[in-house]
Formats: structure tokens, C-alpha cells, sequence
């Protein structure tokens, strides 16, 4: 499947297209990221995109598209209106021309590229300008991190079993992310000549902060880094190392997929035996997160959720030391992020 395809299989991909599509459309009630309302409205305004104006856009605008759609990822509930909207046929067909554009746009050239092991930050974002905690992470390796969570996440399915079993029709929320969530799994993500960090904007779910510091992280040695550009590499990797959890996800994938499925994720105790780090890419994330993925070797299916574009989860962080040449960043007036 060309990564063209891939986007619009994608709800991700398609929110994201839309925005772009917006946010270049001649529509009334397509001004910046202003959103239609209706199917007529969404189809008048990605009707009237100037794919043109496309090319045109500065990495900051495209960016800023990106985020709004990462916003809006939710993995514990159903597609939202838009959501909906942007999976019809006569929709779909529209946002065919907007994602060729922007995928042939020279700020998108390196999104499906390999973890950038040299321009590496670590995001720390807080709530208020005089909150302490000016010092960054203290990177270090738990040698047990990734067992706990292991122990953690066999536990809590084995809640969800005896949920179930009392009442098989129970429809009960929980954890519905299938990321290394565990002490010592420090994420990071690379700096861009715009921005100083891609998580300083383009995170799921953000919850919004007033100030962040940004530190360098400098990379030593030659960490095994496995590279998810594609639902296929996500299912190389769970169908490798599965871990069973068809129970804590049963209802809320089912929410987020319409599927019922034997659900898996993988197991990070296992990972890290093959590899330090595992690692996200900007195509990879517009076209693998919230979609029921078919496993080869197990029978089931899994869900990639809750990992953020780009970011790169460092199983064994022996690999990486922060450096103490933090920035200071704070939203302007546009709302981007930019330098104090």
C-alpha cells in the first residue's frame, strides 16, 4: 500500500489532511482550522481547497495541522463527528489530492525517516511559570522497570477476567494504551530548526501547559532501535513478543474500533531483550494508531495507543545522558510554541 493509501485507511491521517485541507480552502466556513459542521459543509470546503496554497504552507503551519490532529486521538471512546465525516467515500475522494500535496511538500520530506540519534530532546511541560522542578529527568536504568510493568499489566487483566466472568456483558473502561509505560522507558523526541522539540507540539490528548524546559540528549554507542513506519511494522512487533490483554481491552478498543477482538499488545519485557529503543515516525503515527490491526501469528488483533509522533521510547536508557543546556519555551500569541 503507497503511504497515499495508508493515510486515508488512517483516522489520523484523514483529520490531519482535513486540517490542512481547511486551512488552504476558499470556504467560508473553512477559515484557519474553523471546522464545517455538516457533511455538505466539509464536502463545499475540501471542494474548494487551493492545493497550490498547499506547497506554500511553512513547516510551522504543517505542524500545527499535525497537532490539532493529534489533539483529538482518543483510544477509550468512539470517533467523534468529524471522525465519522472524514470516512465517506465522497469525503475520502477529496482528501486524496490534499494528502499527494502534502506529502510532496519539501517540510514533509523527512517524516518517514529513522529516529534522528543526534538532535534528541527530553520535554519536561508545567502547568504554571513558577513551578519548580528546573532540573531535568534523572536518566537512569531500573533493571526491574519493565518487569513490574509486566507483573502490573497481568494483574490488572486478570482483574478484568473476574470482571467479566461475574458479568460478560459489563462494558467497564481501563487502561487503553499499549505503550512501555514503565519506570526507566524515558521517551524523547527530535528538535527541528522551528520547533525544539516535536513533543512540545504533537501530543495526544493535550492537556495544555504554560511554560516547558527542553533539554539535548546525547546518545552514546549504537542502541538496536526498532523503526514502526507502518501497521504492518506494529504488528511485526506485537506478533513477535505478544502479550495477551483481551479483557482490560475489550471495551475500550471496542469503543475506539467497532471490533471485538482477542487483543494484544507487546510484551516490553521481551522487546528489550532485542532492542534498547523502539522508535515512531511521523508517517507511522498518520497511519497505524486507533485501527484494529490483524496479527499474522497469533489470532488476534492489536491497537497501537497513546504513543505520541516521533517519539522514540528508550527501553534501556544506559544509552542516553541529558545534557544541562536546558531552553525555556512558552506558547505565543499564535499558541505555538516558541522560545522564552
Amino acid at each position: 500500500m503507497d503511504t497515499t493509501s495508508a493515510l486515508m485507511g488512517s483516522p489520523r491521517g484523514r483529520f490531519f489532511c482535513a486540517n490542512i485541507g481547511y486551512a488552504c480552502s476558499r470556504h467560508e466556513r473553512a477559515s484557519g482550522y474553523s471546522r464545517p459542521r455538516t457533511v455538505g459543509d466539509v464536502i463545499d470546503a475540501l471542494a474548494n481547497v487551493d492545493i497550490e496554497a498547499i506547497a506554500a504552507l511553512s513547516e510551522m503551519d504543517v505542524l500545527d495541522g499535525f497537532a490539532y490532529a493529534v489533539d483529538f486521538a482518543r483510544y477509550w471512546q468512539p470517533p467523534d463527528e468529524d471522525d465519522i465525516m472524514f470516512v465517506l467515500p465522497e469525503v475520502v475522494e477529496l482528501l486524496l489530492p490534499i494528502a499527494r500535496a502534502v506529502l510532496a511538500s519539501p517540510h514533509t520530506q523527512w517524516w518517514a525517516e529513522p529516529v534522528d540519534l543526534v538532535n534528541q530532546r527530553i520535554v519536561q511541560k508545567y502547568d504554571r511559570t513558577d513551578d519548580p522542578g528546573v532540573t531535568p529527568l534523572h536518566i537512569r536504568q531500573f533493571e526491574d522497570g519493565l518487569e513490574r510493568w509486566r507483573a502490573h499489566t497481568l494483574d490488572y487483566e486478570a482483574t478484568f477476567v473476574e470482571y467479566l466472568k461475574a458479568d460478560p456483558d459489563r462494558q467497564i473502561g481501563g487502561e487503553w494504551w499499549s505503550i512501555p509505560a514503565a519506570n526507566g522507558a524515558y521517551d524523547t523526541s527530535r528538535a527541528r530548526d522551528v520547533l525544539g522539540a516535536i513533543e512540545l507540539m504533537l501530543v495526544e490528548d493535550n492537556p495544555g501547559s504554560s511554560i516547558a524546559h527542553v533539554w539535548p540528549v546525547s546518545v552514546h554507542g549504537t542502541p538496536r532501535v526498532y523503526e514502526i513506519t507502518s501497521p504492518a511494522d506494529w504488528a511485526h512487533l506485537v506478533d513477535t513478543y505478544p502479550l495477551a490483554v483481551p479483557a482490560s481491552r475489550r471495551h475500550v478498543w471496542h469503543e475506539t474500533t467497532g471490533e471485538y477482538r482477542d487483543w494484544f499488545i507487546p510484551d516490553w519485557s521481551k522487546v528489550v531483550n532485542d532492542y534498547d529503543a523502539v522508535h515512531l515516525s511521523m508517517i507511522g503515527y498518520l497511519t497505524t494508531p486507533g485501527i484494529a490491526i490483524p496479527l499474522a501469528r497469533n489470532s488476534g488483533a492489536t491497537v497501537l495507543a497513546g504513543w505520541n509522533p516521533d517519539t522514540i521510547f528508550w527501553l534501556n536508557s544506559s544509552f542516553i545522558t541529558v545534557d544541562g543546556n536546558m531552553t525555556e519555551w512558552q506558547p505565543n500569541a499564535e499558541n505555538l510554541w516558541a522560545p522564552v
